[in-house]
């Protein structure tokens, strides 16, 4: 733990040793460094602009559809889907807005206002002068009448404009159209048996001072014709796959663009929105693996590993929509990523590499969108536990087969939540194959194809992103693995040395959810570098002359600590990877010789402490700090084997190491918090526990002489008692443990 850190980890945990939300969020984003992925981000957001431009110089070459101009295929339709047809809907509710030709609302102050204005035009004594309202016409007609006639024509008027009026109050013109009503005065004026001329000055007048009594509501017409237009119900059509959604040659109309777009087929447009949204994405997935990062710190991948795994989920996933196999794509990525980082980092990366799929593939119907999701989310999940514990390449297969497996069977159900038919013909196995097994058999294929090309390809391509794939691991950790079998021949003992630590390693990182293979192949190769003077090292002595007895301490040292230095040499030599080779630079850390340093102290030699030390570094993280404990617990374990008896004993080893290495300042370079401490101090002492059962053995001779002595007594009761023989002080109490 470094001292910032020591100092921190005060505030991150209360007495319970749980974390306080407050600083957890500051963990998180206030440590955030951009730094780390400005050179990801700008490799993946170069990535996402190459598929997004592949898919538009593949639709801007007559591929895809464009509205108002001729479709450049027959287009069908490829799942069953409920549509409402807005064209034939809109067309219906215009009928029935043009069948309201006007609203008729009668206007009761007609009559008054005829009656006014006779009056008033009774009352003109100058015939000649213009009056406001009245023609230039009808005054000089009405001016040239003598006195008599005059009077007898407005009294008349008045007469027919009442009737009038009382004729279309009453009803009884209802069958006259709109414009018609004033015919009723023609019938009324023909009635007097006027001449011809006075009949025809008798309606200009009336027509003149009479309103129509009934005129169309503009207002309330267009109210009437939007209730009609909204009581035509919505069409909704069943779209059936195979059905031709438009015919090659016809023009695409907005309402069959609309359909093909909800079917998944792509318009030949520049993709501008799926730039933008990559540009979001690039801000939004750092901060989202960065968050999984800051939760699980011992499982980071590098930047390159990650950029990797996400491409070839967003190239697969592409593919796959753009030969018309929805749902394809997600295998090969999934197992990508379980095989390259930890099982919870991959976890995030899976889900964040389909889910940003989604939305940079363009032409996804909203049903294949949803399966993308959905694929992703359950082959994530599926993947944490199946893609668990690979022993070989055997066993990955047989696990890629139960993941396909698994697939086929989601893939069935997906299809019959999105309404196609799961009957016994879709599931037919003779030829013609079934719908259902034909879909299912593109997926699977595509899938088993791309994720066999990657797992055989990724031997060559691991080195290159920085990853230690975990095939690489269990190649490594065999032991006809070259550098194993020369450990093997030339230093038995670090040989058997290193199998324990990895024995121990894989089980406590297990326990602890780190990587096991990662730290099981550390622990295997730790130590090569003792492969050059394999007899300077004590567990390669067996039992013999010890060779610094007859040395100076400083040379001693020397060659001791050389090993570190020769281990690089030799990882290097075989082509180890750069993790491994971590293990082997940082298992000691900068810890110094003390005994050999306190010998040339004693014999006089003025040396100093640093010529006793590794040269290191420290560990810089978790799986080499967590070697170190358990390199040096071993040592300490095997030194006190004889006096552990019980499991204090072996608790109070731990806390002593674990403590010499903390005020050591070894860990200061990893981030661990003391409550995380606590679990690797628990997770180890569990581990140590199985190989030293700390069983205090019952002397047996005790039970023999109760019966010797029972015997005696009731043979020669006054004979003396036998005399106990010296108990055996290295047996007693000590571990049945070899």
């Amino acid at each position: 733990m470094s001292n910032s850190n020591h100092k921190a980890n005060k505030h991150k945990t209360n007495k319970f040793g749980h974390k306080v939300s407050s600083q957890r969020l500051k963990r998180v984003f206030g440590e955030f460094d951009a730094s780390h992925y400005v050179v990801p981000v700008m490799l993946l957001l170069c990535v996402g602009v190459a598929v997004i431009l592949l898919e538009w110089s593949y639709a801007s070459s007559g591929h895809n559809f464009t509205v108002g101009a001729p479709s450049p295929y027959s287009y069908v339709a490829v799942s069953p889907m409920r549509y409402l047809d807005i064209a034939s809907t809109e067309d219906l509710r215009h009928r029935a807005g043009d069948s309201v030709a006007g609203v008729m609302v009668r206007d009761v102050g007609a009559s008054d206002r005829m009656k006014r204005r006779l009056s008033e035009f009774h009352a003109i004594r100058d015939w000649a002068a213009p009056v406001k309202g009245f023609s230039g016409e009808l005054m000089q007609a009405f001016g040239g009448l003598p006195d008599d006639r005059r009077e007898t024509l407005l009294a008349s008027a008045d007469a027919v404009g009442d009737i009038y009026f009382a004729a279309l109050a009453s009803g009884d013109v209802g069958g006259l159209r709109l414009g018609e009503e004033k015919s009723v005065l023609w019938a009324e004026i023909e009635k007097l048996g006027m001449s011809a001329a006075e009949e025809n000055l008798l309606y200009q007048l009336l027509e003149e001072v009479a309103d129509p009594s009934y005129k169309v509501d503009p207002k309330l017409t267009q109210f009437v014709r939007d209730t009609a237009k909204k009581a035509v119900p919505s069409i909704e059509r069943q779209l059936e796959p195979g059905k031709v959604i438009v015919e090659q040659g016809q023009t695409v109309t907005p309402q069959i663009a609309r359909l093909l777009r909800l079917q998944g087929y792509s318009e030949d447009e520049f993709p501008l929105h799926q730039l933008l949204v990559l540009c979001l994405l690039m801000f939004v997935l750092p901060f989202w693996l960065e968050i999984s990062a800051k939760e699980i710190p011992e499982s980071r991948p590098t930047g390159s590993c990650v950029v990797f795994v996400i491409s070839v989920a967003w190239l697969c996933e592409a593919t796959g929509a753009h030969v018309g196999i929805a749902g394809a794509g997600i295998l090969p990525a999934v197992t990508l990523a379980y095989l390259c980082m930890s099982r919870r980092f991959a976890f995030n990366v899976c889900l964040a590499g389909t889910v940003s799929a989604v939305f940079l593939i363009t032409g996804l119907s909203i049903y294949s969108a949803l399966s993308l999701l959905i694929f992703g989310f359950v082959l994530s999940i599926s993947g944490f536990y199946i893609l668990h514990k690979i022993d070989s390449r055997e066993n990955l297969g047989y696990k890629v087969l139960v993941m396909a497996a698994f697939m086929a069977v989601l893939t069935v159900i997906i299809r019959r939540f999105q309404g196609f038919p799961v009957t016994w013909e879709s599931l037919r196995l003779s030829w013609p194959l079934g719908e259902t097994w034909r879909v299912v058999g593109q997926i699977l294929f595509f899938d088993l194809v791309v994720t066999y090309l990657i797992i055989g390809l990724l031997p060559m391509i691991e080195n290159h992103i920085g990853v230690l794939s975990i095939l690489k691991t269990r190649d490594l950790s065999h032991p006809s693995s070259p550098l194993l079998r020369k450990l093997q021949v030339e230093a038995p003992g670090t040989y058997h040395h290193s199998l324990m630590i990895g024995t121990l390693a894989e089980n406590v990182a297990e326990e602890l959810g780190m990587d096991e293979n990662l730290m099981k192949v550390g622990a295997y190769y730790h130590d090569i570098g003792k492969l050059r003077r394999p007899r300077f090292f004590v567990e390669n002595q067996l039992g013999g002359e010890n060779i610094h007895d007859t040395m100076s301490p400083t040379l001693s040292a020397v060659a001791i600590i050389a090993h570190v230095r020769e281990g690089i040499e030799l990882a290097n030599e075989f082509g180890l990877p750069k993790k491994v080779k971590e293990f082997i630079a940082e298992h000691h850390g900068t810890t110094s010789l003390g005994y050999f340093y306190k010998k040339a102290l004693a014999q006089g030699e003025k040396v100093e402490l640093e010529q006793f030390c590794y040269p290191g570094p420290k560990p810089q993280s978790r799986e080499t700090a967590l070697l170190m404990l358990l390199d040096s617990l071993e040592a300490a374990m095997r030194a006190e084997s004889r006096n552990i008896s019980r499991v204090e004993d072996i608790r109070e080893i731990i806390e002593r190491v674990v403590a010499a290495k903390i005020t050591g300042k070894q860990l200061e370079d990893v981030d661990f918090t003391f409550k995380e401490i606590e679990r690797v101090k628990e997770a180890m002492l569990k581990a140590f526990q199985s190989m030293y059962h700390t069983r205090t053995v019952k002397e047996i001779k005790e039970v023999k002489e109760v019966k010797e002595v029972k015997e005696v007594k009731a043979q020669a009761p006054d004979a003396p008692l036998p005399v106990p023989l010296p108990a055996d002080k290295d047996f007693v109490g000590r571990s049945m443990s070899p």
